[in-house]
């Protein structure tokens, strides 16, 4: 079978050999930071979950409570907003957070997953193309998990979906502080930090940032996990967008991974130690590893 022809804007990624080649390219500047991302499906756009649905930003404040009100335990020693969206989001519940990794193999894992398709409702499924994106990020503009940025955007899921703030040319923090909406805010950050100043820069609140998280979670470290946290634009339906100056790749190409080739990479990838079992050690992620390496396929 003939194999799909890449878009001139595209370089096929077919071997774990390719994406290293391409790396090598990378220009290094002890200024920057190098991050990846793998999409399983090449369509896929760089949104956080919460956004992915109308009910779920909708309804992000009351996710977040909810399930802190169903497992307590599981939250009661976390001190941030910002390190229970971590939790929350390796639960797998919507949040404006999106993983990144700094490990490009990892990444390439998660491009490799099977993604399946429907142009439309009339046409079978199809097999999705992956993609690896490289993000070159300014070390100055990287925060760490105790980070004030950190704690004024997380806080925006605590708050209802009609918030919005309005910013007047040339205005300070402090007047910009004294919108009633931006007063709630300030007393959900005060509740974790309470020296926290009644201040709020506009652009902190507009900004998708890097957060380095605490290394306390078995997944992040096998991960080399970080996050893009993502505030708004705004008003809470809206999102803010990743600074176009962040990507890297496609900025000028991008590593597209077809579909056919995924199994045989993801068999590369196992040869080398990366596969789901390593990456999401708990129990049930691992047994479903070990369990897939034994299954005898349909068509075998």
């Amino acid at each position: 079978m003939e194999r799909p022809s890449l878009e001139r804007s595209e370089i096929g990624i077919g071997s774990v050999r390719t994406l290293l080649t391409e790396l090598e390219s990378l220009t290094q500047d002890p200024d920057y930071e190098y991050y990846y991302r793998g999409h399983s499906n090449k369509k896929y756009e760089l949104v956080p979950s919460v956004y992915r649905n109308s009910g779920w930003i909708a309804n992000e404040h009351r996710m977040f409570r909810e399930l802190i009100l169903r497992c307590p335990d599981d939250f009661h020693e976390l001190e941030t907003t910002f390190q229970k969206l971590v939790k929350m989001q390796h639960y797998a519940l919507p949040t404006r957070l999106l993983d990144i990794t700094g490990n490009p193999l990892i990444a390439l894992l998660f491009a490799c997953k099977d993604e399946k398709y429907k142009d439309d409702e009339k046409t079978k499924e199809k097999s999705a193309d992956g993609e690896v994106i490289i993000f070159r990020l300014p070390k100055k503009e990287i925060k760490y998990f105790d980070s004030d940025t950190v704690s004024v955007i997380s806080n925006v899921s605590k708050q209802l979906f009609e918030f919005e703030f309005v910013v007047k040319p040339d205005e300070t923090p402090e007047k910009f502080s004294e919108q009633e909406s931006i007063k709630l805010l300030i007393h959900d950050i005060r509740q974790e930090r309470s020296s926290f100043e009644p201040k709020i820069k506009s652009e902190h609140l507009r900004s998708v940032i890097c957060v380095k998280p605490l290394l306390n979670n078995p997944r992040i470290i096998r991960q080399d996990g970080a996050f893009f946290l993502f505030g708004i634009s705004d008003r809470k339906s809206e999102s803010s967008r990743i600074p176009v100056s962040y990507i890297y790749k496609p900025n000028e190409l991008r590593l597209v991974v077809k579909a056919g080739d995924k199994k045989k990479m993801r068999e590369q990838l196992e040869a080398l130690g990366i596969n789901g079992g390593k990456i999401y050690p708990e129990i049930d992620s691992v047994a479903s590893h070990v369990k897939s390496l034994f299954e005898v396929k349909a068509n075998a």
